[in-house]
């Protein structure tokens, strides 16, 4: 896994049960959240690197019904760009979230796996185990 980053191993790692996941989500779960503004940026620095390494891709969904949209490579970059601007932490709830709108209203970014993410991230929690970050 040494071609991996630690955030980019953890985010596969979560998207190998569903496939797929909301950013606010992942963030939170793949860290312990404190509203620092670098968390928004190692979440985006590791989804750039796993869209470039075509293990991902990005898009959108909406609640209900949640018409999922994946986006092409180069599109799933451009909304990396912009993956700041979605996100505020919550000041009653201490946990990342979208920063305009209601949740359950808007379509959201989403991650979406590869086939090719799917089997790294067999590989990755074989060889680490389900959520090796969190304490045991």
């Amino acid at each position: 896994m040494a071609d991996l980053t630690e955030m980019e191993q953890r985010v596969l790692a979560e998207l190998e049960e569903f496939w797929k996941e909301n950013v606010f989500a992942m963030l939170n779960t793949i860290i312990d959240p404190t509203g620092k503004d670098q968390e928004v940026g190692m979440l985006e620095e590791a989804l750039r690197g796993l869209v470039e390494r075509d293990f991902i891709v990005m898009g959108s969904e909406g609640f209900l019904p949640g018409n999922p949209e994946k986006l092409a490579k180069i599109d799933s970059l451009q909304l990396l760009s912009d993956l700041k601007d979605w996100f505020k932490f919550g000041s009653q709830d201490p946990h990342w979230t979208l920063s305009k709108g209601d949740i359950k209203n808007e379509r959201i970014p989403m991650i979406f796996s590869t086939a090719a993410g799917r089997q790294k991230a067999a590989e990755i929690l074989m060889q680490r185990g389900y959520q090796w970050w969190r304490p045991k």
